[in-house]
């Protein structure tokens, strides 16, 4: 399944969530160098009068940037549309292999279900209706490869979930719980790296009182920058969110050969999609929170 395969509204709500992502990050690298760059020109500063002045101006810049960044809330805009992202994204699945709530025969009735989902969905949302829009707005909610896969053979269903949903999504998640780890180790380094050198400039300047412009406080700044960072991207948290769900799919998947006919699927799938939206709960909670 290709992204334009899914209900507009998924591309609108992934592209506004990794769009909110960016600029949050981005702003943050700003106002990090920016605090950094400060300490340093403000350790100058006694210099010269004028490197005060920039010092200050630094300083205002970065509080400038924060600002900016806490008024376009781009952290809780990048939760939310994600969280609706992967709401959309787990009914499309649910509808398209006929599983709860879309368990009639009739597909125009489930089709019909499934477009009132999508407008409690929009209504739900609201609040980041103006980044919904744009040219996927011109798109279709209801795909041509949806409505295909709906009214595909049940052989043709299955194997289609487990390779393009289970498998992908398993690898995926395994792939990225390695990744924050790796991320989460990488930080610890940085930051024990930024506050070693912070101590040795400071038992430099306690066994030579007379040593100037020792940068330690560059230093801390840089740490609790690095701190932040890892908070900022949950490298912990999310490394062990998405090793539980992958061994989650694990265990669904062991169940993939006794799936003999369309109940049975929508049991699987049902399943499957229960461990995917445990994870995507965790995105609204983090909005929350």
């Amino acid at each position: 399944m290709d992204e334009s395969d899914y209900p507009a509204l998924y591309g609108a709500a992934d592209s506004a969530s990794n769009e909110a992502q960016a600029n949050l990050l981005l702003a943050y690298k700003v106002n990090s160098w920016l605090l950094a760059s400060g300490a340093a020109i403000a350790l100058a500063s006694t210099m010269t009068s004028w490197l005060a002045i920039i010092a200050a101006v630094v300083f205002i810049a970065s509080l400038l940037v924060y600002g900016f960044a806490q008024y376009r809330d781009f952290q809780g805009r990048w939760y939310q549309a994600r969280a609706l992202a992967e709401s959309v994204k787990t009914a499309t699945w649910r509808l398209m292999m006929s599983a709860d709530p879309f368990g009639d025969d009739d597909p125009e009735s489930n089709l019909e279900r499934f477009r009132r989902l999508l407008t409690e969905l929009i209504r739900d949302n609201q609040g980041i209706g103006e980044h919904l829009s744009g040219d996927w707005s011109k798109q279709d909610q209801i795909t041509i490869r949806m409505r295909e896969v709906l009214e595909s053979p049940f052989v043709e269903r299955k194997t289609l979930y487990s390779r393009a949903r289970i498998e992908e999504q398993r690898s995926w998640y395994a792939r990225r719980a390695k990744e924050n780890r790796r991320d989460s180790r990488n930080c610890f380094i940085w930051v024990c790296v930024a506050y070693g050198a912070a101590i040795i400039l400071l038992l430099v300047r306690i066994a030579v009182p007379q040593a100037q412009y020792l940068p330690i406080e560059v230093f801390a700044v840089v740490a609790s920058g690095m701190i932040g960072w890892k908070q900022l991207r949950r490298f912990d948290e999310l490394a062990s969110a998405y090793g539980l769900t992958a061994h989650e799919l694990g265990i669904v998947q062991s169940r993939y050969d006794s799936v003999v006919d369309d109940a049975a699927l929508g049991d699987f799938v049902s399943d499957s999609e229960n461990a995917f939206s445990r994870e995507h709960t965790q995105w609204a909670a983090r909005r929350d929170h």
